[in-house]
């Protein structure tokens, strides 16, 4: 420490103070929509002062549609979605508004199921509001329990117990609490259309808080590792917000599953598009190039496939899906651009004009966050690496819409860049410089982190003009340990876990469902390792026929799927007792 000491004072001024100055004027440049969004948003408090609030909804109120996907095993689960139902029936929607709770397995408790529906019907918020209650009796995943209470609403349509399937659907979690008017403020922006081209919105997101009452229970909590969690989970979720404007070079791709509203048509044609994705050929693509049309979504008729809208994520499947969307003859279509010229001219509308992905400020939502050290390292774990895997289900859809082909290009290439310069700057560097700078390099980086960090926060904080949240300043000490715990850290490994080795085990859906949907993982150890064990069955036995299933993934009548014992724990099964048979599924 004293060699520390002595460093800084004989240090020139200049030798500590430009790379400071570097920093921030990197940092402005990197995120110039900080600045740009306070100026903005300070002239707009100026000149709308003392002018009457204007209601978010324009014309009459379209009719809403609310599915709260989840898991029904604890009393804590049951009390918290009950709650939510509360914050939403309440929220002074001014439209029908159909709540469905929709249940992933229903038969892991019984009696809170049939307490959930009791307590449903004793409810009534108003002749506008409906609640209904339904799940699937075993657990099949996050996405599915939100497509079983879709067709739960289509039955009740054909069956007249509802009029009409609602036009727009809102997503939110079973532990979320909406802020003031939230769902008016998110449903009036999704109706905006682009003032150059006209179209709709095709997605909203909300913004995404966690409650003051768990990031700040007073100063003994503070010092405890779940005050910190909290706390510094709220900086977070807070500063991401001013992202979600989404007004950089590079469309945002992804949506908070907590909070967010797009059209119902859109959503549901996610599962038979995922099906209608399977049909597509290279050949097809190729010819593509040469004038020939593709297949068309709308002339498809192959079933759905929901069962591949499970995965790591769900939300970031429906921000996909918006990007592809294009807005023709007054309606929303998923089929390939006619051509690579109108692909392009697509792709440059998608990237400078009309941005799929909206952010409404005012659509508030408070949620909870994990409190403990794994729980939010498994979280972060599955977030940070979602888009590996959700993009790997939509390739086949890349080659045709350029907007989301090219955006998931550029988020692919940050990721692996992301990984590789944090392993230099936390690992390859301090090795290299071993010697006495090196705590003082460290300890000057510390401070410029520090200092960013609460540059962007009071940004944000400016952005947002709610000062009131200013405790979130007290998270900015800490906050370079967090970043590298729990951004860096767990996506690091699970980019490597999801590329490199076995692929990226997160639990969030059941390895049935994972199978069924036919997902792969890129996963080359476990690639390599599978051509290995059948190249020595084939020399040894001479019962395995060469194919391209040695270097793939799904399950063959020669080998297991890569996803047994992702959620089973079981044991990986090499390869499976052959099947004399010369035919086989890749």
């Amino acid at each position: 420490m004293e060699s520390v000491i002595w460093n800084l004072r004989t240090l020139d001024d200049f030798v500590l103070g430009a790379p400071l100055v570097q920093l921030v004027m990197f940092v402005l440049v990197v995120f110039w929509d900080y600045p740009l969004l306070v100026c903005y948003f300070l002239f707009k408090q100026a000149t709308s002062f003392g002018k009457r609030d204007v209601s978010p909804i324009e014309g009459d109120p379209l009719a809403v549609l609310v599915i709260i996907p989840t898991m029904l095993r604890k009393r804590d689960e049951l009390t918290s979605m009950m709650a939510t139902v509360r914050s939403i029936a309440n929220n002074g929607y001014p439209g029908p508004l159909l709540i469905v709770l929709s249940i992933d397995g229903t038969s892991d408790s019984p009696p809170l199921y049939a307490a959930l529906q009791r307590w449903a019907r004793r409810q009534w918020f108003g002749s506008a509001c409906t609640l209904r209650v339904t799940g699937t009796a075993v657990r099949r995943s996050k996405p599915m329990a939100i497509h079983h209470g879709m067709e739960y609403v289509q039955k009740m349509v054909a069956s007249g117990a509802y009029p009409a399937f609602p036009p727009v659907y809102v997503s939110t979690d079973a532990d979320a609490d909406l802020g003031p008017n939230a769902l008016a403020h998110i449903v009036g922006r999704l109706q905006r259309r682009n003032p150059i081209t006209g179209a709709p919105t095709r997605v909203v997101a909300g913004a995404l808080h966690v409650r003051g009452n768990e990031f700040w229970r007073g100063w003994r909590r503070f010092f405890t590792i779940p005050g910190q969690l909290n706390l510094q989970v709220a900086r977070e979720y807070y500063v991401s917000n001013v992202a979600r404007h989404n007004i950089r070079w590079l469309p945002l791709s992804g949506i908070p599953g907590a909070f967010y509203c797009t059209w119902s048509g859109l959503f549901i044609a996610i599962a038979p598009f995922m099906g209608y994705l399977q049909t597509l050929q290279t050949r097809d693509w190729l010819k593509w190039w040469f004038g020939v049309e593709p297949p068309k979504f709308t002339e498809s008729c192959v079933p759905p496939h929901p069962e591949r809208i499970a995965g790591d994520t769900d939300d970031t499947v429906t921000a996909y899906i918006a990007m592809i969307a294009r807005y023709e003859d007054g309606a929303f279509t998923l089929d390939a651009p006619r051509t690579p010229l109108h692909a392009f001219i697509a792709m440059v509308r998608g990237l400078t004009i009309e941005r799929a992905i909206q952010y409404e400020p005012e659509a508030r939502v408070f949620t909870t966050s994990p409190t403990t050290i794994r729980s939010l390292m498994k979280q972060r774990k599955r977030w940070n690496t979602a888009r590996i895997e959700v993009t790997g289900r939509l390739w086949r859809a890349l080659g045709y819409h350029w907007t989301l082909g090219f955006t998931a290009a550029c988020v692919m290439l940050f990721m692996a860049r992301s990984v590789l310069f944090g392993a230099i700057a936390y690992f390859a560097i301090p090795i290299a410089l071993m010697h006495e700078y090196l705590l003082t390099g460290f300890i000057l980086a510390y401070v410029c982190h520090v200092f960013i960090s609460g540059m962007l926060t009071v940004l944000a904080l400016l952005v947002g003009n709610e000062l009131q949240y200013w405790r979130l300043l007290l998270a900015v000490p800490l906050t370079p340990l967090y970043g590298f715990w729990f951004k860096w850290l767990p996506g690091a490994w699970g980019w490597i876990s999801d590329v490199l080795l076995f692929g990226n085990r997160t639990g969030f859906a059941p390895e049935a469902t994972l199978i069924k949907g036919g997902s792969v993982r890129i996963a080359l150890l476990f690639r390599i390792k599978r051509f290995f064990l059948l190249l020595m069955r084939a020399l040894i036995h001479g019962d395995v026929p060469f194919g391209s299933f040695w270097f793939g993934w799904g399950e063959t009548p020669w080998t297991p799927s890569g996803y047994e014992g992702f959620t089973s724990n079981k044991k990986r099964r090499s390869i499976l007792p052959p099947i004399k048979r010369s035919s086989r599924r890749g």
